[in-house]
């Protein structure tokens, strides 16, 4: 049997957008999930509720990762409390109780995630609308069988009236019916409601705590909001040039977390921090929109619109399809072969001769990302692609005009020349006979829908993977190793799991899994390195955020990485310390906190992928070299604009290691 709080995420699971709730406010979920616990307590006879209090009847624990945690709280508290408490203190945690009963869902093959992002029923269950439950037995899918029992004269099981219940006291039924739907079935809630106990106490609890959610109506007198000073014709383009998470970050510790702010022709409402990142998870899709500011980066390619400018459903088919070209899975299915690949590359670097790092991972990444995506090798267009990625964001940031000059259309034409070798490529030889790729789900997709994605939109889309690696993942690896030279202990430590992980044999994907100090030394390089420290969107929607109104059409940049830098969140958040990630402190799972990759519909997809490919070419480069540490003073240059870039870290290689064949291949 389910539990409630799985049944809940089941219930609010919108599987057009592939996102949980995506117009349900994030307190309500939480109280809803809240609920849950608690009913699941009550059926399982550890607690008893009145309108009143909340008793302890029995403490001892399931073994349930969802539940255990809430009952030792309570045992442990002693005292009378009502249930409204609990309600509130528990909701407190709803963010890890969605994670938990979120990840049960997929293990159990009802849901599955598609690149961290997107969320669906698996195709059985979604077909079938069963889905097995502990005991083996199949069971209705949560929203047939509540839609099922409103809209009919159904006798219910009692398990369904606590969900019907709890699920109107938090507002889902707002969420997932019309308001035509809701007329409807009105009647039929408020009888079945008052049918159960349990029900009907988290209802009257829950009631009393929804309003931050549901403010009261009237006039409120609402702020200005803050601007912040800047130079004559420039505004505050020079302070962002030298980092735009560090200025970002600046702000929100003088004004809060919004704040007015200029560049040379345009002008920003900023939000920031980690409210800004939840606010964009929670409400984005509805208040934002993604076209404007990135429109250029479209048209210079001669597209009518690629995923970074897409919202609604055409955005959510396209990343559903994407999504799987990015899975996790890709690199660990082919992780020896990508190692072979690195090994190639690393013949390549010089040994006893400083080289520039970031140029070699390049070189490195766009093999990769080749085989891969496509199956193609980039070979001789790294430069091109660099300069065509760097003139593309400038056109969409600041300077429209750029991709005029001609070095860059140069660099456009050697792209779309590459893209159209590969889609050659790729109709000769066919998809992949195992897992297609991202080309080969690209194609399926053009056939499937050629509205969705036409002719004119493949040779950007082909393009993609090859200049996002180019830049971020490459830029990427070359602040881990950086960060990693500079602490010689912790580069012996990350080879002696390398050394493991090749000591296996072939490298698997159950393997990687072992990279526990890669794993975390890339999560710290990503904290203060963020592939996506601040995204651009136009206000679709007018909205509230922090008693400011920011109306619709406003241009806005959004903060999501001013978190990695606020002390609250991150002691001494300028140090490099890779325990922040242990289950111990976990100072990455606090809400909104750790978002390197971006948040909302517009997540990178590479976010599940990128740090196992870290990962993995760090392991072979510390596998087959033998690298010169950097002094502990030696200071990185850094680019912040128009992306993060290590600029001229150099490195050495002292010796080129040696092993057995057999355990090296």
């Amino acid at each position: 049997m389910l539990r409630f709080a799985e049944e809940i995420l089941v219930l609010v699971l919108d599987e057009e957008r592939g996102d949980l709730g995506p117009n349900l406010p994030a307190r309500s979920l939480d109280l809803a999930l809240a609920g849950a616990v608690l009913m699941d307590l009550a059926l399982e006879d550890r607690i008893d509720t009145d309108l009143e209090r909340l008793i302890l009847v029995d403490p001892t624990p399931f073994g349930d990762d969802i539940l255990d945690p809430t009952l030792a709280e309570i045992a442990k508290d002693g005292r009378s409390r009502d249930t409204a408490y609990w309600l509130g203190r528990i909701a407190a945690r709803g963010d890890g109780i969605r994670r938990t009963a979120l990840a049960r869902l997929i293990e159990r093959g009802i849901l599955r995630s598609e690149a961290q992002g997107l969320l669906s029923l698996v195709p059985s269950v979604s077909r079938s609308r069963l889905y097995p439950a502990a005991d083996g037995q199949p069971v209705e899918e949560a929203r047939l069988r509540i839609m099922r029992i409103l809209f009919s004269d159904e006798v219910p099981d009692p398990r369904d009236i606590a969900i019907i219940a709890l699920a109107n006291a938090c507002g889902v039924f707002r969420t997932i019916l019309s308001s035509e739907e809701r007329e409807q079935v009105e009647d039929r809630i408020d009888l079945l409601k008052n049918l159960d106990l349990i029900g009907r106490t988290m209802s009257l609890a829950i009631e009393g705590l929804k309003e931050p959610d549901d403010p009261p109506p009237g006039p409120r007198r609402l702020k200005e909001i803050p601007v912040v000073p800047g130079l004559p014709l420039v505004g505050n383009g020079l302070a962002m040039r030298k980092g735009v998470v560090t200025f970002l970050a600046r702000q929100h510790r003088k004004l809060g977390p919004i704040f007015r702010i200029r560049v040379p022709g345009r002008r920003f409402v900023c939000i920031a921090g980690p409210e800004a990142a939840n606010f964009l998870t929670s409400r984005g899709k509805t208040v934002f929109r993604s076209l404007e500011p990135m429109a250029n980066f479209h048209k210079q390619m001669d597209a009518s619109r690629s995923i970074l400018t897409m919202d609604g459903i055409d955005h959510v088919m396209t990343r559903k399809a994407q999504a799987r070209g990015y899975a996790v899975r890709v690199m660990r299915d082919r992780s020896q072969e990508v190692v072979d690949i690195t090994r190639d590359e690393l013949g390549k670097w010089p040994v006893g001769e400083p080289f520039e790092a970031l140029p070699a991972f390049q070189n490195v990444i766009a093999e990769q990302m080749g085989y891969m995506m496509a199956g193609y090798s980039p070979q001789g267009y790294r430069r091109e692609l660099c300069t065509l990625l760097g003139g593309l964001l400038l056109s969409a940031s600041v300077f429209p005009h750029i991709m005029k000059l001609p070095r860059y259309r140069r660099a456009r034409a050697r792209g779309q020349e590459l893209a159209r070798a590969v889609l050659a490529h790729k109709r000769k030889v066919g998809p992949r006979r195992s897992t297609p790729d991202f080309i080969d789900l690209m194609l399926e997709l053009r056939e499937a829908d050629p509205q969705l994605l036409p002719e004119t939109n493949l040779n950007l889309t082909v393009l993609a993977p090859y200049m996002v690696g180019l830049d971020t993942t490459a830029s990427t690896c070359g602040f881990m190793l950086y960060n990693m030279l500079k602490r010689p202990g912790l580069m012996e430590r990350m080879t002696a799991e390398a050394d493991a992980l090749f000591a296996e044999g072939p490298v698997s994907g159950e393997g990687l899994r072992g990279l526990d100090v890669s794993r975390r030394v890339a999560m710290e390089t990503l904290r203060l390195h963020p592939v996506s420290p601040a995204v651009l969107r136009t206000t679709a929607n007018s909205f509230e955020f922090a008693g400011h109104r920011v109306p619709a059409g406003t241009q806005v940049m959004i903060g999501t990485a001013v978190g990695h830098t606020l002390e609250e969140f991150f002691p001494d958040p300028e140090r490099f310390d890779i325990d922040r990630y242990t289950p111990a402190r976990g100072e990455h799972r606090q809400r909104g906190a750790y978002v390197p990759f971006g948040a909302g519909n517009h997540r990178c997809l590479g976010s599940g992928l990128v740090p196992v490919q870290l990962g993995l070419t760090m392991a072979t480069i510390l596998r087959e070299l033998v690298l010169e540490p950097l002094d502990p003073d030696h200071a990185l240059r850094v680019r912040s604009f128009p992306t993060m870039q290590p600029v001229d870290f150099r490195v050495r290689v002292l010796a080129r290691r040696t092993h057995d064949a057999a355990l090296a291949n």
